[in-house]
């Protein structure tokens, strides 16, 4: 039997409302009715893209580990 899939936190692109979707809800606001939904970033996503700029662009370790320490304390 599969687990059932998490729900995901979208932000309305009219209001700005938090919306959480499961598989098969339909893409729309509750709050205003609004059909355009941005898919929230999390965290982990904002440090993966960070770290991944700095090793493509070679930066020192200093760097690497005062961004990290950064993202840890927010």
């Amino acid at each position: 039997m599969d687990p059932q899939p998490e729900p995901v936190s979208y932000i309305c692109g009219d209001c700005g409302m938090e919306n959480t979707l499961k598989p098969g809800d339909v893409i729309q606001c509750r709050e205003c009715g609004y059909r355009i939904l941005y898919k929230k970033r999390t965290r982990r996503s904002k440090l993966q893209l960070s770290l991944m700029s700095c090793f493509m662009y070679n930066f020192s370790d200093e760097l690497l580990f005062a961004l990290f320490s950064y993202y840890i304390e927010q």
